[in-house]
């Protein structure tokens, strides 16, 4: 009897293992390979989509690189002529402010016809640069457009306010803010055009040339401060604003004189 009982149980047992034989062969084996297989095919969809991607922003950069070399760097050779030739100017009437100089009668017209080239240049170039650099390029024109001012009465307006000094240390190179200003251009460029290996974000090369996000002088010193707000920029300055350009030029240099007599 028991053995009757234990030929049934097996009996059982092997329908039952070849039931579950059967159902993994005929249903759950395909649905487990068709789940596997989906699923691969969804990480190949999404790896040649990430690949995709990957080749379209190198395809658009490259395309880009190519926009810099073909339109922007010659507009921005452009510009830096311009720049390089009105610095000279500069130079040259810093210069004749020491020396109690006049100013040749074709020096404006030239200047005019620079400040034109410039705003081309400008007007061409801008919708391809980072805000910082088109900032600094605002600030250059600005700087370009300024009317030259009679030299003579600057000279003596110095030597009234302050003394000889401020006079030199006003047209001194080291107080250039001008030429700061153009090597602060000059290196965004080679950041921007990848000429060097920058590492510098545009607002860290602003402020390594001491100068602020909106493109003023960061702490500039009294000389600095005439030269900027009284020659440079002088178009673009209110009457408050030179008002205390000439209060500090007196401060610290007729404090320098009272305290070198005694």
């Amino acid at each position: 009897m028991i053995e009757v009982i234990e030929f049934f149980n097996l009996g059982e047992w092997a329908v039952v293992v070849l039931s579950v034989v059967a159902i993994w062969h005929w249903v759950v084996k395909g649905l487990v390979e068709k789940w596997f297989q989906n699923k691969l095919d969804l990480q190949k969809q999404e790896v040649g989509s990430a690949l995709q991607i990957q080749k379209d922003i190198a395809i658009r950069k490259a395309e880009f690189e190519k926009v810099k070399l073909d339109r922007v760097l010659p507009l921005l050779e452009d510009m830096n002529s311009v720049v390089s030739e009105h610095k000279l100017m500069n130079n040259s009437y810093v210069s004749w402010i020491v020396n109690k100089a006049g100013i040749p009668e074709d020096f404006e017209k030239k200047r005019v016809a620079l400040d034109e080239q410039l705003l081309k240049s400008i007007y061409s170039v801008e919708i391809y640069l980072p805000n910082q650099i088109r900032a600094v390029i605002r600030q250059i024109r600005k700087i370009v457009s300024c009317s030259w001012k009679d030299p003579l009465p600057i000279y003596h307006l110095l030597l009234e306010k302050g003394t000889f000094n401020s006079v030199t240390d006003v047209c001194n190179d080291a107080n250039d803010l001008y030429g700061d200003l153009i090597n602060c251009f000059y290196d965004m460029c080679n950041k921007y055009l990848g000429v060097s290996e920058c590492e510098e974000s545009y607002s860290d090369i602003l402020n390594r040339f001491n100068f602020s996000n909106d493109v003023n002088p960061i702490d500039p010193n009294p000389a600095q401060s005439f030269l900027w707000k009284f020659i440079l920029v002088h178009e673009y300055v209110s009457g408050g604003e030179k008002s205390e350009v000439i209060m500090g030029i007196e401060r610290a240099y007729k404090v320098s004189e009272n305290d070198n007599s005694v």
